[in-house]
């Protein structure tokens, strides 16, 4: 299979690239910096350019079979509000209706949609974690183009994620029964899994050890 993966240069995004092509994937990366790539494997193609852009992202999905999209802003961000996240899914959603393709594996944040534990929602998002919102309200935007397009989707619900090997991974269909944190290894592995998987298509698994 022929993955374009977006974020590639993030934790998880590069999880995902080195285990696409352990498992014999052909890959190509989109990134807006193709130094912070480490992986130099002959079935990686690296592109500069900019996940928002639809002549890159065009060029990017040229006779693909999927899409994994783990574009984020990076850390806390600035605090202010972003639809970075929203504005590359958008154009990805145009770009793979032009070129056929079909899946696309996006990875969002619990808090999205109301998701997590009440006392998540309720107490740490708006008390401890304020830095969260404007990244969530992007997932809320960019999983409302999801709904209104015709892709094979799956938004996958990511609680906090920390360096570490794949372990047991707690899947929730509303985020309820999930912990705080989740490994690399395991978004990854479950971010792969959801190319072939339809048993979460066009839904929004929340995920965790």
């Amino acid at each position: 299979m022929k993955i374009v993966v977006f974020g590639a240069s993030g934790l998880t995004g590069g999880r995902v690239v080195d285990m696409a092509l352990k498992n014999g994937h052909e890959v190509v990366a989109l990134t807006r910096d193709a130094s912070k790539i480490s992986n130099r494997s002959k079935n990686l193609e690296i592109m500069e350019g900019n996940p928002a852009s639809s002549a890159d992202v065009e060029k990017a999905l040229c006779n693909a079979d999927a899409v994994i999209h783990c574009l984020g802003i990076g850390g806390k961000g600035t605090g202010g509000a972003t639809s970075l996240v929203s504005d590359s899914v958008k154009v990805v959603l145009t770009e793979m209706q032009k070129t056929g393709v079909r899946r696309l594996v996006c990875m969002s944040n619990v808090g999205a949609g109301g998701s997590g534990p009440w006392y998540y929602n309720r107490v740490v998002l708006p008390i401890f974690l304020r830095w969260l919102k404007p990244i969530i309200d992007d997932k809320n935007t960019m999983e409302s183009a999801l709904r209104n397009s015709s892709a094979e989707w799956i938004s996958v619900r990511l609680p906090n994620i920390v360096s570490g090997t794949a372990k047991p991974v707690r899947v929730s269909k509303d985020g309820r029964d999930i912990s705080f944190s989740i490994t690399a290894d395991s978004a990854a592995q479950f971010l792969l899994s959801q190319l072939t998987d339809s048993q979460w298509l066009r839904q929004t698994p929340s995920i965790s050890n």
